[in-house]
């Protein structure tokens, strides 16, 4: 017989990859957030700090970091209050992981504009990625005060997950999926939490939500076969993980997944 706690922790440890490599410096996976020019723009309006901040701003969006850094500079040198260069520029160092030089450009924003949600989001995330959770989770709930936005309800959750709370981490998840049904990821996490606490059939129904959004992602078929092999369900669970393991990279998980089709032609399944 196959022993469900087993596998159920895991799908914990193998899902946990998925979801928290979302989130691998996801503040300028957010992107910085232009603001509507007042008029147009000339070509020759260098000394204009928002014509600096927008060329800034496609070259984050073309992934030259250095460029968007270089212009985000000379925007808050021509206005120091410039609060959408400061938040660039926060963006522009955490696409480089330098978490450092990125936390001090939020705090700038953040003088600014001390209640910016989304500011106080990447704040959140670079906290995270400097390992400190307890700070994370403290700027990432005062942004969701005052903007429960999913993508943070999002990052809550993980962070609540990963302290054990999971009624808590649930409800971040349910209600990141209620503002935004189109983020694979909040169904793989609603999966992994449903999981922890035993409802193995509910998880293989998010991670099965989450495969119609993205029908060719591994670890989502991973975690689908893990739950259906929970939820009692083992020649389902065979077929799911010999369908994957052709595509999966990792050689860890591709072991896993072979122990896992192993025990259930043992068990006879």
């Amino acid at each position: 017989m196959i022993a469900p706690r087993k596998v159920a922790s895991l799908l914990t440890a193998a899902s946990l990859v998925a979801v928290l490599a979302v989130s691998a410096c996801a503040a300028p996976a957010s992107g910085p957030r232009p603001s509507t020019p007042q008029r147009k723009l000339k070509p020759t309006d260098e000394k204009n700090p928002q014509y600096q901040y927008e060329k800034g701003v496609i070259a984050l969006r073309y992934g030259l970091p250095d460029e968007a850094i270089r212009y985000a500079r000379l925007a808050v040198s021509l206005d120091p209050q410039h609060f959408d260069s400061w938040s660039l520029l926060g963006s522009a160092y955490c696409s480089k992981a330098d978490y450092g030089l990125a936390m001090e450009a939020y705090e700038k924003a953040l003088a600014i504009k001390p209640n910016s949600a989304d500011v106080l989001r990447d704040v959140g995330l670079v906290y995270i990625e400097l390992k400190q959770p307890d700070k994370a989770e403290a700027a990432l709930r005062k942004a969701y005060e005052i903007k429960d936005a999913f993508e943070t309800a999002y990052y809550l959750g993980k962070l609540c997950y990963g302290a054990g709370r999971y009624d808590e981490a649930l409800s971040y998840a349910v209600n990141s999926i209620q503002k935004n049904g189109q983020n694979a990821g909040a169904y793989n996490l609603k999966g992994v939490i449903l999981n922890q606490l035993g409802r193995y059939a509910e998880a293989a129904g998010s991670f099965q939500a989450g495969l119609i959004l993205t029908p060719a992602d591994v670890n989502l078929q991973v975690n689908l076969g893990i739950a259906l092999l929970n939820s009692g369900d083992p020649s389902k669970a065979r077929a799911v993980f010999e369908a994957v393991l052709p595509k999966i990279q990792s050689e860890d998980l591709k072991k896993q997944v072979e122990d896992y089709i192993k025990a259930i032609k043992d068990a006879g399944k």
